[in-house]
C-alpha cells in the first residue's frame, strides 16, 4: 500500500467508471424533477451503487454537479475504488456541516432520505443538524431507478446465475441418503465460495435476513417460521428459526433447495426439488403444477403486463388444480406475493405481488417462484430468474426445470 493506492488482485473486479457516472446523472435528472437540492445517502449499498465503494461513508449528491463522498473508513480503499472525483475524510458525522459549506452547499432546501432503512437516531441527528431542511423520503425513487438493470448489471447477475447452477449440478453428485440438511448447507456454501460467491445475501426488508440457502428435507421444509418466504424451515435455533435444520435425506421425501449466489455484488436466486426415488402423487402433481405455472408466465408476460396480474394469474392456475391451500405457504405462512427484484439486494422491486400495480418494464430482473407447501409432508417447487426484454422474458438461471433424481 503506497500512498492513495491499494493494490489489489487482478480479480478485484471494480465496477466502471462510465457505469457509476450514468447511473449519478440518472438519479440527478429524478432529482430535479421531483424538485429535491441533492441526496444524503447513509445505506451501505445505496452508496455502493452510487460510488462503487462500501467503504462507510456519506454520500451526497447535489441535483447538479459533482458528488461528495466523505469517508468515515477507509478512505485509502474508498479513493482506489470509487472513481468519483470527489472523495474526502469525514472525522464523524458531526463534521458533515463544514464540509458542505467548504463545497458550497450551503442553500439547501428541500433534499431526499433514505427513510425506509434510516435508524431514527440518524434521522433526528439530521433534523436536529439541518433544521432548516427538509428531508423528503426517497427510497422509492432509489429502488425505481436500481430496478432497471444496465447491460454491466444484467452481465453480473448471469455470472452468478452460473455459479447457481453449478452448484446443483455438483451437489447431485454428493447427495446420500442420511445426509444432513446442515452438511447439504455447508456444501452448498463451499461450492459457491470456490466460485466467488461473497457468503452473505443482502435484504433490504427490515429485520429480515438471508443466508445462501434454504435446505429442507421433508415435513420439516413445510414448517412456518418469521421469514416473508413460503418455505421456512426449523432451522436449528429460535435465535435464527429459517433454513436447514436436523432433518436428514430420506427415500421418497422431497428435496427442497433454495440457493442463490451473491457475485461481486449481485445476486442469483434458484430453487428445485430434488428426490430419490419418488414424489408422493400429490407432491408430484404441486410440482407440475409450478411447471406449468412457470411455462405459461414465461410465454406471457411482456413489457405492460402489471406484476398483480402476474401473481393473480399463478394464483388462478394453482386454485384450478386445488392447490389453493398450499400456494406460496400454507395456512399463517402462506404469503401473497410470487416473485421479487434481484440485483444488489435479493428484495428489490418489482414485487410481483397483489397489491403491487407497477407494470413490468424492460431491463427489469425477477425471480418467479411457485412453491407448495404441505403441512407435516414438506415443500415442493421451483424458481428462476428472468430479464425483462422487449420480446418477453429471458431466463437468466440455468438449471433444468425438472424434478432433479439422485
Amino acid at each position: 500500500m503506497t500512498g492513495n493506492v491499494v493494490a489489489f488482485d487482478s480479480n478485484y473486479a471494480l465496477v466502471p467508471k462510465s457505469e457509476i457516472h450514468f447511473r449519478i446523472e440518472k438519479l440527478q435528472r429524478w432529482m430535479a424533477s421531483e424538485a429535491l437540492d441533492g441526496a444524503f445517502l447513509f445505506q451501505h449499498v445505496d452508496i455502493y451503487y452510487f460510488s462503487g465503494t462500501l467503504q462507510r461513508s456519506i454520500l451526497f449528491v447535489p441535483v447538479s454537479g459533482q458528488p461528495l463522498l466523505m469517508v468515515i473508513k477507509s478512505l485509502k480503499r474508498a479513493q482506489t475504488e470509487s472513481p468519483l472525483e470527489q472523495i474526502l475524510p469525514l472525522k464523524g458525522r458531526n463534521a458533515l456541516p463544514p464540509i458542505l459549506s467548504d463545497f458550497n452547499y450551503t442553500g439547501l432546501n428541500r433534499v431526499g432520505l433514505e427513510l425506509d432503512v434510516l435508524p431514527a437516531g440518524h434521522y433526528l441527528w439530521f433534523k436536529k443538524t439541518f433544521p432548516h431542511i427538509d428531508g423528503v423520503d426517497i427510497s422509492p425513487g432509489i429502488r425505481g431507478l436500481r430496478m432497471i438493470k444496465s447491460a454491466y448489471e444484467i452481465d453480473q447477475i448471469r455470472r452468478s446465475a452460473a455459479v447457481t447452477d453449478k452448484g446443483y449440478q455438483t451437489i447431485r453428485g454428493l447427495i446420500r441418503e442420511g445426509m444432513s440438511e446442515l452438511e447439504l448447507d455447508g456444501l452448498l456454501f463451499s461450492i459457491g465460495r470456490k466460485n466467488g460467491h461473497l457468503g452473505l445475501m443482502r435484504i433490504r426488508g427490515w429485520n429480515q435476513e438471508m443466508m445462501n440457502a434454504h435446505v429442507f428435507t421433508g415435513p420439516g421444509g413445510a414448517a412456518v417460521s418469521c421469514c416473508e418466504t413460503p418455505g421456512n424451515g426449523m432451522g436449528i435455533s429460535p435465535a435464527l428459526p429459517q433454513g436447514a435444520g436436523f432433518g436428514r435425506v430420506t427415500r421418497n421425501q422431497p428435496i427442497y433447495i433454495d440457493y442463490g449466489v451473491n457475485l461481486n455484488g449481485y445476486h442469483s436466486d434458484q430453487t428445485r426439488t430434488l428426490i430419490i426415488g419418488a414424489l408422493a402423487p400429490t407432491l408430484a402433481r404441486a410440482h407440475a403444477c409450478a411447471k406449468e405455472i412457470l411455462d405459461v408466465l414465461e410465454d406471457q408476460i411482456r413489457p405492460g403486463m402489471a406484476c398483480r396480474e402476474i401473481y393473480q394469474k399463478a394464483k388462478d392456475m394453482a386454485t384450478e388444480q386445488g392447490f389453493a391451500d398450499h400456494f406460496m405457504g400454507h395456512g399463517e405462512g402462506q404469503v401473497r406475493f410470487l416473485g421479487h427484484g434481484l440485483g444488489l439486494e435479493i428484495d428489490e422491486f418489482p414485487v410481483i405481488a397483489t397489491k403491487f400495480d407497477m407494470p413490468v418494464e424492460e431491463g427489469m430482473v425477477f425471480a418467479l417462484e411457485p412453491k407448495f407447501s404441505f403441512p407435516g409432508i414438506g415443500i415442493v417447487g421451483m424458481e428462476d430468474d428472468y430479464l425483462v426484454t422487449a420480446k418477453g422474458l429471458e431466463r437468466l438461471t440455468l438449471t433444468e426445470q425438472i424434478l432433479l433424481k439422485i
